[in-house]
């Protein structure tokens, strides 16, 4: 994994977080209050612009939430 490459999606990091602002605050608001724990279901649902959908989900494990913490961590920065 380069670095660098974690550098070069800053710009487009930034523009994420304020094209969608309430994602990012229910991230931050499920990490920081400790909701997400080893076990939780982490589910995701694209609806395209035609209406088929695609889902998929997690059950998050103790390595998991270690990650997705350092990554919170390193994008808070």
């Amino acid at each position: 994994m380069n670095p660098m490459n974690f550098l070069a999606l800053k710009p487009s990091w930034e523009k994420f977080r304020t094209n969608h602002p309430k994602m990012i605050s229910f991230v931050k608001t499920a990490s920081r209050e400790s909701f997400l724990d080893e076990g939780s279901l982490i589910e995701i649902k694209v609806t395209n612009s035609s209406g088929k959908t695609m889902a998929a989900n997690i059950r998050v494990k103790k390595d998991d939430i270690e990650f997705l913490g350092g990554l919170k961590n390193a994008l808070e920065k």
